[in-house]
């Protein structure tokens, strides 16, 4: 959000502000402007009137209009903001759709940063005019998309995601906007939330009718399913729920063959379930497969340790703390495993380094004071 609005602000280079004589006053409607409220004009509109000589006594109101506009658009807590408002429905009791209609010619004639403080301004405005929200999203889409395009990807990202929550907030207002759920999916789909990607998508093609849209979305559901697939393995993984994560992770194993991670969370699962030695098999794939990451190592030496095989386990903890030696919890482990056996020195040395590396773990803490009082015995 701080990048999007810095973005905005600082084009306030382009917009002057004039003040009314003293004790002048405009009546706008029923409301009157005095003269401690500046009126805001777009300094090229203001550069040209003095050049014609035409800026009179009396500013022209439609001046104003523009310049409150775009200073809503740049800057969303300005100061006079709710005097600004006061004076734009006095003047024109619509001028949320004139804001929109003039924000769309801007967007078909491409002159899209101009569109996107217009549409901004309307969101100002009214932050429930889904018109506005749906059209300032698409704009900070276009926006995003420039940067990321630029290899700006951080700055591309963070208008992307204002881009996100804004179509998150059309379908609080009105949760039949069939465009919304079109866009998020596309939305979710970047940032890699497949399984939000495609609960968005289905409820899409509830709701619109244009053929074309929907066999597009179709497509693209098919495209995400096995990515949706292996996202709620994971959350399954997370939550406990190991037999509904096999469910999902295991037709995933049969068609990536050479995806070692696939193998590494199937693993995962059967040691949750307590099927060690299926997880063995699993681990071990995912070792011949290429994975290197540590955790595959040591989830593999604890299952090798609770079947039995503590030499073999001993081993699995070297191979992957030769991978990562500062990682402490694969060093414990193969500590226990050598206090397991009986090798007291080498037992001795693995709990010390993990508690040295990680001294506020209180397994670690436990294990490392009582194998001190072991030794001072």
């Amino acid at each position: 959000m701080k990048i999007v609005d810095e973005y905005f602000i600082k084009k306030a280079e382009k917009v002057s502000f004039v003040q009314l004589k003293r004790g002048a006053k405009i009546n706008v409607d029923n409301y009157t402007i005095d003269d401690k409220i500046p009126l805001p004009i777009i300094t090229d509109t203001l550069v040209e009137e003095i050049k014609e000589g035409s800026l009179q006594e009396e500013l022209q109101m439609a001046h104003i209009v523009d310049g409150i506009i775009y200073i809503l658009g740049i800057d969303k807590d300005f100061r006079y903001k709710e005097e600004y408002k006061n004076i734009l429905y006095n003047y024109n009791s619509k001028i949320e759709n004139y804001i929109l209609y003039r924000g769309l010619g801007l967007a078909e004639k491409e002159r899209l940063e101009e569109a996107s403080i217009v549409f901004r301004a309307l969101v100002n405005l009214n932050p429930k005019n889904v018109e506005g929200l749906f059209n300032y999203a698409l704009s900070l889409e276009d926006i995003g998309k420039k940067y990321i395009d630029m290899d700006n990807k951080d700055k591309g990202e963070a208008f992307l995601l204002e881009a996100t929550n804004l179509m998150e907030t059309i379908l609080d207002i009105e949760e039949n906007f069939p465009l919304a759920y079109y866009k998020l999916g596309y939305y979710y789909k970047y940032f890699q939330q497949f399984q939000k990607s495609k609960l968005i998508w289905e409820k899409y093609l509830k709701l619109d009718e244009d053929p074309e849209r929907l066999n597009e979305i179709r497509e693209e559901l098919h495209l995400i399913e096995d990515d949706a697939n292996y996202e709620v393995g994971i959350n399954y993984l997370t939550i406990g729920q190991y037999e509904r994560a096999l469910e999902k992770l295991m037709p995933l194993s049969y068609k990536y063959e050479e995806w070692w991670n696939i193998f590494y969370l199937v693993g995962l699962a059967y040691k949750g379930l307590g099927e060690y030695e299926e997880a063995i098999d699993f681990f071990y794939k995912a070792l011949d497969l290429g994975g290197t990451d540590v955790n595959i190592y040591n989830e593999l030496g604890i299952c090798l340790y609770l079947v039995g095989n503590i030499k073999e386990a001993i081993s699995i903890f070297g191979q992957g703390i030769n991978q990562n030696n500062k990682d402490y919890w694969i060093i414990f482990n193969r500590g226990l495993a050598y206090l397991k056996l009986g090798i007291m020195d080498k037992a001795k040395k693995d709990i010390e380094k993990a508690y040295k590396l990680n001294p506020n773990d209180d397994i670690v803490k436990d294990h490392y004071e009582k194998i001190k009082g072991i030794f001072k015995r």
